[in-house]
């Protein structure tokens, strides 16, 4: 019984308060860590993207997310908003407040506002933690099947690996469909403390949806 002691042990040290919802988690990754996995990361995505190369829009999409990452549950955060050059209709965020809009998705808004809900969208995540979280269920899943093994040497075959992978699978999916909710009612929330119509994430949804039926 000693290693499910040390793993309890291990997981209530790793709890830490969620800034959206102020409730305690399994967190275990750092806010520094988080950070620095971004800044890591960050020369990647330009090396593989590449950067849209207009001063004036970088400029602006980074005013307009600036204002509404002030009014988020981390403000404190430095937020780095980046137009990157692909024709992909897209949008996503690294750990610690890397966030990209894809310049083929720009193409695609017609208000300020509904740039806004994509940027807004996207300060969600980072603000909730929401890839810092997935990180931590993918390692639970991965200790709790180590820890399996060791207990229980019958779980140590190829059966046994393909369901848990199913089943970690499952998780993070279902997980991930709540982030996603839970990022749209934060950029309401962003959006209506800086001025912009909340209704403008529809609009957005709405385009998105379009583009996936026109594919």
């Amino acid at each position: 019984m000693r290693p499910l002691v040390i793993l309890a042990l291990l997981l209530l040290s790793a709890c830490a308060e969620n800034p959206v919802t102020h409730q305690k988690e399994l967190v275990l990754v750092s806010e520094a860590q988080e950070i620095a996995e971004g800044r890591e990361l960050h020369p990647k995505v330009i090396a593989h993207f590449g950067l849209y190369r207009d001063e004036a829009l970088q400029a602006y999409v980074q005013e307009i997310g600036t204002k509404l990452a002030a009014h988020s549950h981390r403000p404190e955060l430095i937020y780095r908003f980046t137009v990157l050059d692909s024709p992909e209709t897209n949008a996503f965020s690294l750990p610690g407040g890397y966030i990209y809009v894809m310049r083929g998705l720009l193409a695609y808004l017609n208000s300020e506002a509904e740039l806004a809900a994509v940027l807004g969208h996207e300060i969600g995540h980072v603000a909730a933690r929401h890839s810092v979280r997935q990180q931590t269920m993918a390692t639970a899943a991965s200790l709790g099947y180590a820890l399996g093994s060791i207990l229980f040497p019958e779980l140590r075959t190829q059966v046994a690996q393909n369901i848990y992978d199913i089943l970690g699978t499952a998780v993070i999916r279902g997980y991930g469909r709540k982030m996603e909710l839970e990022a749209d009612h934060l950029a309401a929330q962003y959006m209506a403390k800086v001025g912009y119509d909340p209704h403008a994430i529809l609009e957005v949804l709405r385009t998105l949806k379009a583009l996936d039926d026109f594919e």
